[in-house]
């Protein structure tokens, strides 16, 4: 099950006019100003339908970690990225260094639902995206652990020193991934145990040791 955009859908008429006008090549914006594309169809560019359906499945996946999963030369990819930034078909935000992309505003994911959120880049900063080797790491221990009862504790389950992992807890409970008062995921990130939910763009369970 992949995260879905919260957009509303146009009726019978206002969707044939949009496959009508996708046809010819014209956008067609969201009702929330999301242009979003539909990676299903088979007239639009290959490279363009396989990134449409990288972001739906792993909405916030960084440069790196999506050329990684395409298979794609470097100057390929960002052309093809520019280009669908520029026709509104991605949404692109920068969250911990590294830009992130999004095939709708990271505030409409069903993630975030019932969390009152009015900015972009605060959306995706409370998201497990653009995360450090060591961030990553931590929340992927967290998904398997649930909490630990001291950042000494975490440190020696990683193998890491209590000097880096306070760092990364610090900027992890900044941005609103790991609670204030104890070493735990916040409550909206929670279903990142749920191995019924397929939340790829995380692979945390399997992947914790990967290098992005």
């Amino acid at each position: 099950m992949a995260l879905i955009h919260k957009m509303v859908q146009p009726g019978w008429p206002g969707r044939f006019v949009s496959i009508a006008m996708g046809i010819i090549g014209i956008p067609v914006a969201g009702i929330q100003g999301v242009l979003k594309g539909s990676p299903e169809h088979g007239w639009g560019h290959p490279l363009r339908n396989r990134i449409m359906i990288t972001l739906d499945r792993s909405p916030g996946i960084h440069f790196r970690e999506l050329q990684r999963r395409l298979g794609v030369a470097n100057g390929t990819l960002r052309h093809r990225l520019h280009r669908m930034e520029s026709e509104g078909e991605i949404f692109v935000q920068r969250t911990n260094g590294r830009v992130c992309y999004y095939a709708g505003p990271p505030a409409q994911l069903e993630i975030l639902d019932g969390i009152r959120i009015t900015s972009d880049a605060r959306a995706s900063s409370i998201l497990p995206v653009g995360l450090s080797d060591l961030q990553r790491k931590i929340v992927g221990r967290l998904v398997e652990r649930d909490s630990f009862r001291s950042q000494a504790d975490l440190a020696r389950s990683l193998g890491r020193s209590r000097s880096a992992v306070n760092s990364a807890v610090m900027v992890l409970r900044n941005r609103g991934i790991i609670q204030e008062d104890i070493i735990k995921l916040e409550s909206h990130l929670s279903c990142l145990s749920n191995p019924t939910v397929d939340y790829g763009w995380v692979d945390m369970q399997n992947r914790v040791g990967f290098r992005g």
